[in-house]
């Protein structure tokens, strides 16, 4: 008779854990791991629910992601020494100006996002780009080579009558920058339209002067924003002397018993002019209060005062001026100018014009001690040539000055 095969319910349980870690071992089931979170307190009725390995353990594993923003001028040859980038997030909103040193920067990114750069220099046109920042395991890498054109910025320049409009063909333009390094550069107009034209460096502040025949000197600051300007100056006719009247001959009175008329005088015997070598001008003058006078070289005036904000000369101005005066007296070949410098305090037109009424006010104190006004001129520079910087009040006292120039 045959005989069952029976088993016992501890032999079952044995034969079924074995047979559940053959098919583990062969990869037929899928390691779970248990969410105690999800068994509820309140009975051990309920099974735990299997939690598989979702994204969330996958994102512990990536790695940051790196930004590499190389600047160039032109060509990928010619790396920036400095640059800006703006860099907005479009995931959250966040906004972030950097400083690019030696035309390179490296950002590293832990989280995705969809950044905006912008990438500008002085002097250049600025590039853009968006870039998605992704995340991976590896660690991603990603580059912006932004190769910066540089930007032209031209500038026209031209002079009109302030009476009758007209361009004025020979006046001289000098143009400077100190925020841009520019040294002054003059300005020659064409011969056909009386423009001057010029190519600068970058956008800016630039002083503008112009210098014509019979026009008063003119110094203006002009801001220049965009890639073509046009600046414009309206000029003031220097006002003409007036002419001197010939004095009447005296009336010839007829006298009796006169004395006879004198002996005609012979035509034929021509007298010989006497001709007087004529006075060349001097490059060097030495003299006692000013030392030795260089052409062109600035003198400094160290005893010149005026009331304050005024062009009214103080009397202690005065010994320093006869001084001036007597040198004058005593070359009377030199023509010097007189230039006027203030500090860079206050509206800019005020200074220039306050620094030329002050020199003006010098020129009338020599003529009226006998020099000739023709041998003067007035210079006013205002804040434009300072010999200190503005930072304090001892640097802008050495700025406030008067200057002769040998000319």
């Amino acid at each position: 008779m045959n005989r069952q095969f029976m088993t016992r319910p501890g032999e079952k349980a044995l034969l079924a854990l074995v047979v559940y870690f053959l098919l583990v071992s062969s990869g037929m089931v899928r390691s779970q791991v248990i969410d105690y979170s999800r068994i509820k307190a309140s009975g051990g009725a309920h099974r735990p629910v299997l939690a598989p390995i979702g994204p969330a353990d996958s994102a512990r594993k990536n790695k940051p992601s790196l930004l590499t923003i190389k600047v160039f001028s032109g060509d990928i040859t010619k790396p920036l020494a400095s640059a800006v980038a703006i860099m907005t997030s479009r995931i959250t909103n966040r906004t972030e100006r950097v400083t690019i040193a030696n035309g390179q920067l490296t950002r590293v990114f832990e989280r995705p996002d969809n950044v905006s750069i912008e990438v500008s220099a002085t002097g250049y046109k600025s590039a853009q780009r968006t870039m998605v920042i992704a995340l991976s395991s590896q660690g991603n890498r990603y580059e912006f080579d932004a190769q910066l054109d540089r930007m032209n910025i031209s500038l026209t320049v031209s002079a009109v009558d302030r009476s009758t409009n007209k361009i004025i063909p020979d006046v001289r333009f000098t143009i400077s920058s100190k925020s841009s390094g520019m040294t002054s550069t003059t300005l020659t107009p064409d011969a056909t339209t009386g423009l001057s034209k010029i190519e600068l460096p970058s956008k800016g502040t630039y002083v503008v002067s112009s210098t014509a025949k019979g026009y008063a000197d003119f110094t203006k600051p002009i801001k220049l924003d965009s890639a073509q300007n046009e600046a414009r100056f309206i000029l003031t006719a220097s006002p003409k002397p007036e002419n001197v009247k010939p004095q009447p001959l005296p009336e010839i009175s007829v006298v009796a018993n006169a004395s006879p008329p004198s002996p005609p005088i012979d035509k034929s015997v021509i007298p010989i002019p006497v001709v007087k070598p004529p006075v060349s001008e001097p490059k060097m003058v030495a003299s006692k209060p000013f030392g030795l006078i260089e052409k062109g070289k600035p003198i400094r005036l160290n005893d010149i005062y005026f009331d304050q904000s005024s062009p009214v000369l103080r009397p202690e101005s005065f010994p320093e001026l006869d001084q001036l005066t007597s040198m004058l007296l005593t070359n009377v070949a030199l023509q010097i100018e007189i230039r006027g410098h203030t500090d860079n305090q206050g509206d800019f037109d005020l200074n220039v014009k306050l620094s030329r009424d002050r020199c003006q006010a010098i020129i009338d104190y020599l003529v009226a001690k006998g020099v000739q006004k023709t041998r003067l001129k007035v210079v006013g520079r205002g804040p434009i040539d300072p010999i200190a910087p503005n930072n304090n009040e001892e640097n802008r006292r050495k700025n406030r000055r008067v200057e002769f120039v040998v000319i």
